[in-house]
């Protein structure tokens, strides 16, 4: 028997966009397929859109909340409601690729824990479209130090990863890494190398483009998992925030510790090769770059530890 997938999509005042994204997931070929919108208190013209939605597909079910809680509140509000064993995520300016449903629930078999992939980047301005790959095979310890996949993309499956899969809603950014982190503390994370999600960069306000906001969230992650962090993690963290904020005393500041802990210097050294690469990538139209270069040397100067 085919096991259900629910695919979770959060909307807030996106009509014309969530329509193509919960097409791409309804037009997968996988069989056992569910749609949970969960409107995060739009204005009416979204609503009037959610219910023909829902009036024209029988996989699809709407919730929704009374007041904007937040993309990470209205994933939550999903996940509740979704009846699948599996769940998918699909922002409302996002899509599937064709072929994503069964890929992905192929290579998560019955032991896997998230599935991930390789995802494009469409700069809707321009048409320029960019595909991200990102390592393979990351472990606690690595996805620790790095967040392999900048996308909400991925196939979970519920009994394998028990209560962690939960949205941290205390979270500005970075709560889809906080969530990949704490599955894969429980079960394995593998990733399909294939696109299968299309991340659309448009004029739209979009959280994950906001650098303050980013940063704020990439430095609420570090506090939740410091205590698990080691020390030259904890430093490489640090210095990226300092960075990011173009805060010169917390920088100073940083640097001033370098010294103190060789592992420091290895950190700051592994930054500055991210930023390097990072400036390659953009000009191969290779934007996983950086992360792959960064993967490869933390697995062969840690050891991959925590």
């Amino acid at each position: 028997m085919t096991e259900l997938l629910s695919v979770v999509v959060p909307t807030h005042n996106r009509p014309d966009r969530v329509t193509h994204a919960v097409r791409s997931v309804l037009d997968q070929e996988y069989p056992a397929l569910e749609v949970v919108i969960v409107d995060d208190g739009s204005q009416p013209d979204t609503a009037d859109v959610l219910d023909k939605l829902a009036a024209s597909d029988s996989r699809v079910v709407v919730l929704r909340h009374d007041e904007a809680l937040g993309a990470s509140a209205a994933r939550n509000t999903g996940l509740d409601a979704a009846n699948g064993e599996l769940i998918g995520f699909c922002d409302d300016d996002d899509e599937w690729l064709p072929g994503t449903g069964a890929r992905a629930v192929a290579a998560l078999g019955p032991s896997g824990g998230i599935v991930y992939g390789y995802h494009q980047v469409l700069i809707e301005a321009t048409g320029r479209l960019v595909t991200f790959r990102p390592p393979p095979s990351p472990t606690p310890g690595l996805l620790r130090w790095l967040d392999v996949s900048p996308s909400i993309f991925g196939v979970v499956r519920r009994a394998n990863v028990g209560d962690a899969l939960r949205f941290d809603t205390g979270l500005t950014t970075s709560e889809d890494w906080d969530l990949r982190l704490r599955c894969a503390d429980v079960a394995p994370m593998t990733l399909v190398p294939a696109p299968l999600y299309r991340y659309i960069q448009h004029t739209g306000t979009r959280l994950t483009t906001d650098s303050s906001a980013h940063a704020q969230g990439h430095h609420g992650f570090l506090d939740k998992h410091r205590s698990s962090m080691t020390a030259a993690c904890i430093a490489h963290h640090e210095l990226a925030y300092a960075l990011a904020r173009r805060d010169r005393a917390a920088l100073g500041h940083q640097l001033a510790l370098l010294p103190r802990h060789p592992g420091n210097i290895a950190s700051a050294a592994l930054l500055a090769g991210e930023m390097v690469t990072s400036r390659v990538g953009r000009g191969r139209e290779d934007p996983g770059l950086s992360r792959r270069f960064a993967a490869r040397a933390l697995r062969r100067a840690t050891r991959d530890t925590r």
